[in-house]
């Protein structure tokens, strides 16, 4: 909508020159066009629809459960570890009950143990589990849910790939030390032989093997094969028994050191495949049971995994052309567009292709817009593959290929300079992994620039000393960058920061921090920068404040509760209390005296509150509503308190646990308008631009790091494996001298594209300037793997790059930076919030127990009803005159009354209490029973307002607010009557509200002067 405005009023714009001379419209024509097309997207906006694909297939899912009778008010829950956590507590949970379970876990935890990993296996099938979600594991689980239903499936293929691997081990080692001995038995040892021990030491390596894998080839060596298949090789130089040597060599040791080796050849893939194998096996074992625990755990709790979406709808569709659960979501759109293909699943395009097919056969066009060599998401489950087999798929005579290589972004020398380094290192790159994948996806890289401005790229490499890393170096080089960009002219806003990992965003941050408050500040510069790590929502101080007074409501007996909000609330008053005096005030006797007087007062009442209303008090209580910089946090925190409570349930213990295990993935939303530098990773800043981009760290592994390698799903017709089917193994060189060394190579391949992908859509991002820091050859444990090797190579292998790159500076740079004088944008007028506006609802709530009848009258005799229905509620919570103030605040904030009412029943009431006879009603010598129930003996229940009663004195009082009526003596008499049946001397009396007037229905009667001679019956 943004660039259809501008080409609707006719504004300057390269993309619309671009799009008048592919469309071969004239500017008036194409203004025109614009418009009309802005007018039906504004005019028809429900049949414009922007989503991911997740989300619309979640559209599609809801309406279906919805035609199809089926519950459609699921849960949709997107973080799976939060649910695989639960699903393997609960499998634990069954330990001891299920007897194969149980032994199966334990045998795990002693694996673990082993292989010196914790004994604790909840973590590592948690890791593995994960497997349940990924497409390659879901294209294979009706297969292995066969395989797993077969008898005895597990112990039996744990049993048979444990024989190869321990029957390999076994005969190696028996047969070196059977050598060992034989040459220890003529009396050699170690020094006789040469190359300092030489085949001794070798056979002594190899004589207490302990895994399979030690025994490779790196590790074997190449001397037994050559060298000492000579016995000339075997004695030590000059050695005096040389003779003896060599022919026991000749007659004994080497034949059997030949069938050593010769056992190991025939025998060594398949026992290490089985040792790799074994490896995952009891976790993959219990993929059946983690299945059936999800499965258990879903439907308890009513809820859908967005991981699920895809399989499930693959499975209802089940290669229809036309699936019936597309007819109402999905049929109502006749055009598509896919932007970001290469990020799209194998099953995300299954599920999507009947669409498009339905939308071609309809005669409507749809587009795909995809760049492989953006493709940077395969771990998600993207498979960049797709962009070819779409068009496969719909069909070559129907579909068009447009290649765009036009950037509309960066300037000559940054789109130069990637045009020549890309073209360079994807030979490297497919040289090295022995695939042309590589090539294959970058044969379309040359890009043709638009943008007319002066440019710059600079690449450094940096060294290392032992007192300097070569990280510190590359922060130093980062900052110099920063400082001389702003020192030209550009705002720290038009600078991004990208690097791989968090890990190494923190590490910017840090350095950054620090030397913002050191000597070695720049003047005239801001170091300040913003990312999702520096807008965590947990570093918010009121935020820790309000989860800290949560903890302590929740146990006020955790020390370590106390201390934490005697720390946290200290800090938000700014104190420079030492914290020895802080902690120390935590103790019990003491702590709550430096606490806001009003939430030591309300503790009680404030954790019985709904968590939402709970906190929204808690600031009010510590005064965080207008704390400076802190309110976007306290509205982010508040959403996600109401999306949890919503979500999950109202309960502030899980709300506790649930915010300890997800507070560092909550950030706010940094304002475009900052003024400060921003950090992104690169895969977060695919798809932006900067003005300058600088990469502090470019030195990322091409492969897996070893502890993120993941796993693989292999299968083999070789050997045991053929009637095994698909096992998982770790990624790992070790694989290439498995039987699945096939299966290792694809993924080499993919994961050095993989990263090589990153480094291009790092590189791409810029529009004026490029800086790149990276480790130079002194540091090989980085440089040798990493993607700095291959740019260094690549510069110096390009005749091209080559001609500016200065080997002595290691540094190679083209164009010059000029900041252009930019035109001034107006800004858009934003509204800052001051405050938090917060506060009890019982405040702004007011709930009416009466209405307005629905009875004609006029003002003034409404105003007397409404007010006599008010007295009569007040007396009815009147004891003695002292509690009418008490009775009417009552009535205010229960919502009856407003508070100008309040003043004029104050008033009524007083005039009321001027009548001696109705001031001798509430008068402390009376026992008073309001609201007083009473069985006549026609067996008639009724209620007497108010009665009083001293001695066998009672007096009725009942209270009407409307016009005096003879029913109203009536009910009053027959009071009276059954309290005289009850040996009472009644009086009543009506008490007409709306005019004030008494009514003596009842006279008291007149009481006979007592003779006191006379004897009473009590005599």
């Amino acid at each position: 909508m943004h660039y259809l405005e501008k080409f609707a009023s006719g504004s300057a714009n390269g993309l619309a020159v671009e799009l008048q001379t592919e469309l071969g419209l004239d500017p008036l024509t194409f203004q025109s066009h614009s418009r009309e097309v802005q007018a039906e997207i504004l005019h028809n906006y429900h049949e414009f629809s922007i989503s991911t694909i997740d989300a619309f297939f979640q559209k599609v899912i809801r309406s279906f459960t919805r035609e199809a009778g089926i519950l459609g008010d699921y849960r949709l829950e997107v973080e799976n570890d939060e649910v695989m956590e639960q699903v393997i507590s609960n499998l634990i949970g069954e330990l001891g009950g299920n007897e194969q379970l149980t032994k199966w876990i334990v045998e795990l935890a002693l694996q673990n143990l082993e292989n010196d990993r914790s004994w604790d296996m909840r973590q590592s099938l948690a890791s593995f589990s994960t497997e349940i979600f990924r497409e390659e594991f879901k294209a294979i689980e009706g297969h292995l849910g066969k395989i797993a239903q077969q008898k005895n499936f597990f112990p039996d293929t744990l049993r048979v790939l444990r024989e190869i691997k321990y029957g390999f081990l076994s005969y190696i080692r028996s047969h070196i030390k059977k050598l060992l001995d034989n040459i220890h038995s003529e009396g050699f040892k170690a020094d006789d032989f040469k190359y300092s021990g030489g085949i001794h030491n070798f056979l002594e390596k190899f004589s207490e093997l302990s895994t399979v894998k030690d025994f490779n080839e790196k590790e074997k060596g190449s001397r037994v094969d050559n060298e000492f298949q000579s016995s000339k090789n075997w004695p030590a130089k000059d050695h005096t028994k040389s003779s003896a040597i060599i022919t026991l060599a000749d007659k004994k040791w080497i034949p059997q050191l030949n069938e050593i080796l010769e056992f190991r050849k025939k025998n060594f893939q398949v026992a290490l495949s089985a040792e790799v194998a074994l490896n995952n096996f009891y976790a993959f074992g219990l993929l059946t049971d983690i299945s059936r625990k999800l499965a258990e755990y879903k439907k308890e709790n009513n809820l859908m995994l967005l991981a699920d979406a895809p399989q499930f709808l693959n499975s209802i569709i089940d290669n229809s052309d036309t699936p019936f659960i597309y007819e109402k979501a999905g049929s109502f759109y006749k055009n598509f567009l896919i932007d970001e293909f290469q990020d799209t699943s194998g099953l995300q395009w299954k599920n999507f292709q009947p669409l498009l097919t339905n939308s071609l056969d309809s005669g409507h066009r749809s587009l795909i817009v995809g760049d492989v060599k953006q493709a940077v998401y395969r771990w998600r489950g993207g498979d960049q593959s797709l962009l070819q087999y779409a068009n496969d798929a719909i069909g070559n005579h129907r579909s068009e290929i447009k290649l765009l290589n036009k950037n509309f972004r960066s300037v000559k020398e940054i789109v130069s300079f990637n045009n020549e380094l890309f073209k360079t290192a994807s030979v490297l790159i497919s040289t090295e992994t022995g695939s042309a994948v590589s090539l294959n996806e970058y044969n379309d890289l040359e890009q043709v620039p638009t943008q007319t401005a002066k440019g710059f790229v600079q690449i450094k490499f940096v060294d290392e000393e032992p007192e300097l890393k070569w990280g510190d170096r590359a922060l130093e080089q980062m900052v110099l960058h920063i400082e001389e960009l702003q020192s030209l002219g550009t705002k720290p806003q038009d600078i991004a920061l990208l690097v791989r990992k968090n890990d190494e965003g923190e590490k910017v941050i840090s350095y950054l921090l620090s030397h913002k408050n050191s000597s070695r500040v720049k003047s005239g510069c801001t170091y300040d920068v913003v990312s999702s790590e520096s807008l965590r929502i947990d570093n918010a101080s009121a935020v820790n404040l309000i989860v800290a007074a949560l903890t302590y409501l929740l146990n006020p007996m955790d020390d370590i509760a106390r201390a934490q909000l005697a720390y946290e609330y200290t800090r938000q008053q700014n104190s420079d209390k030492p914290l020895a005096d802080i902690f120390s005030s935590s103790n019990p006797a003491i702590f709550e005296n430096s606490l806001p007087a009003e939430f030591v007062r309300r503790k009680i009442f404030l954790k019985k509150l709904p968590l939402f209303e709970l906190t929204e008090s808690l600031i009010d209580i510590f005064e965080l509503k207008s704390v400076s910089g802190e309110l976007p946090y306290l509205l982010a925190f508040q959403d996600l308190v109401l999306e949890f409570v919503h979500r999950e349930r109202n309960d502030l213990g899980a709300f506790l646990i649930w915010w300890q295990e997800n507070k560092y993935k909550k950030s706010i939303v940094a304002p475009a308008s900052a003024n400060a530098m921003q950090l992104f990773t690169i895969h977060k800043a695919k798809g932006l631009q900067f003005k300058y981009v600088i990469i502090p760290f470019c030195a990322w592994s091409l492969d897996h790091e070893p502890m993120r390698a993941p796993n693989l799903w292999v299968k083999s017709n070789e050997s045991i494996f053929k009637n095994i089917g698909y096992l998982p193994v770790k990624y790992s060189g070790t694989l290439k001298e498995t039987l699945f060394v096939d299966d290792y190579n694809t993924e080499h391949a993919r994961i050095f594209l993989d990263n090589f992908n990153l480094l291009y859509v790092g590189f791409t991002r810029a529009e004026k300037g490029l800086f790149v820091i990276a480790p130079d050859s002194s540091v090989p444990r980085v440089f040798k793997t990493s993607v700095a090797r291959l740019i260094y190579e690549s510069i110096e292998r390009s005749n091209e790059l080559s001609t500016k790159w200065n080997k002595k500076a290691k540094t190679w740079s083209s164009g010059e930076i000029i900041i252009d004088e930019e035109k001034s944008i107006q800004e858009l007028r934003t509204t800052s919030l001051k405050a938090y506006s917060t506060g009890s609802w019982r405040t702004k709530l007011v709930v009416k127990h009466s209405a307005h009848s629905p009875i004609d009258v006029d003002n003034e005799q409404r105003k007397k009803i409404n007010f006599g229905i008010h007295l009569h509620a007040a007396f009815a919570k009147i004891v003695y005159a002292e509690d009418i103030p008490k009775a009417i605040d009552q009535l205010e904030s229960d919502g009856v009354i407003h508070q100008h009412e309040k003043e004029i029943l104050i008033k009524l009431m007083d005039t009321m209490m001027g009548n001696p006879q109705v001031a001798r009603w509430f008068s402390p010598e009376w026992e008073v029973r309001n609201e007083a129930h009473s069985l006549l003996p026609n067996g008639t229940e009724n209620r007497i307002d108010r009665l009083l009663l001293k001695g066998k004195q009672a007096v009725v009082i009942d209270f009407k607010t409307g016009k005096p009526k003879k029913e109203d003596q009536k009910q009053v008499g027959e009071y009276c009557n059954m309290l005289n049946q009850m040996g009472f001397s009644s009086e009543g009396y009506l008490f007409y509200l709306a005019e004030g007037d008494v009514v003596n229905v009842v006279p008291p009667k007149t009481s006979k002067k007592k003779n006191e001679n006379q004897l009473g019956l009590d005599f």
